[in-house]
C-alpha cells in the first residue's frame, strides 16, 4: 500500500496467533481497492531494557490498547466496554469487536526504519470515512521516503592470517632439503 494517507481502506482480516517461540499477537490486515495491504501488530508489552519499571510498562499498555481502540471506533462507530486482565483476552476481544466491520476508513501509512511498509502509531492513524475534515496529520518524525541502506561491507580483520594452501608431494619434494 502506498505511503501516506490513503482512502477508502477496507478491513480484510484480523488474526490472534502465536509465535513458533509461544508469544501471542495481534494482527490486523488493512487493504485498499487494489489490493495493497497494510499490517498492523500488536505484541505483548514485557519488561525489557526500554520498559523498566511497572509505570513503565503500564503506560505502554494504556498506548497499546489506545490504537486498538482507535481501529475498532473508525470500523465500527463505538465498541463495548472490554472486561479482562490479559493480553490475550484483549486481543481476542478486539478480533470479535472488528468481526463483520465492512466499513471504509482512512489509514496513515509510513515506512519503517528498515524501508517496509507499516500502519504508523503516531498519533491519530486511522478514522472512519464520515469524518469531513480528516484529523489524521503527517508529522515530521513520520518516515514518507524509502530509506536508503547501503550494504555493509564486512571489516577486514588485519591480525588474521591468510590460510595457505596445503599442498601434497611424493618422492624427492617432500625432503626438507
Amino acid at each position: 500500500m502506498p505511503v501516506g494517507i490513503n482512502e477508502n481502506i477496507t478491513l480484510k482480516e484480523v488474526n490472534v496467533s502465536k509465535t513458533p517461540q509461544g508469544r501471542d499477537f495481534l494482527e490486523i490486515i488493512f487493504e485498499n481497492e487494489n489490493g495493497q495491504t497494510a499490517t498492523m501488530t500488536e505484541w505483548k508489552n514485557e519488561k525489557n531494557q526500554w520498559i523498566v519499571t511497572d509505570e513503565d510498562l503500564q503506560r505502554r499498555d494504556n498506548q497499546q490498547f489506545g490504537r486498538i481502540l482507535q481501529v475498532i471506533d473508525a470500523f465500527k462507530g463505538g465498541h463495548n466496554e472490554f472486561e479482562g486482565s490479559s493480553f490475550i483476552e484483549m486481543i481476542t476481544w478486539a478480533k470479535m469487536q472488528l468481526a463483520g466491520a465492512n466499513t471504509s476508513v482512512r489509514l496513515k501509512v509510513t515506512y519503517d526504519k528498515k524501508g517496509y511498509t507499516q500502519v504508523s502509531k503516531n498519533g491519530i492513524f486511522v478514522e472512519s470515512m464520515g469524518v469531513t475534515e480528516s484529523q489524521i496529520k503527517l508529522w515530521k518524525s513520520d518516515l514518507l521516503e524509502r530509506p536508503i541502506v547501503a550494504d555493509k561491507e564486512p571489516a577486514a580483520d588485519p591480525l588474521s592470517v591468510a590460510a595457505t594452501p596445503v599442498t601434497e608431494t611424493t618422492g624427492a619434494d617432500d625432503l626438507p632439503f
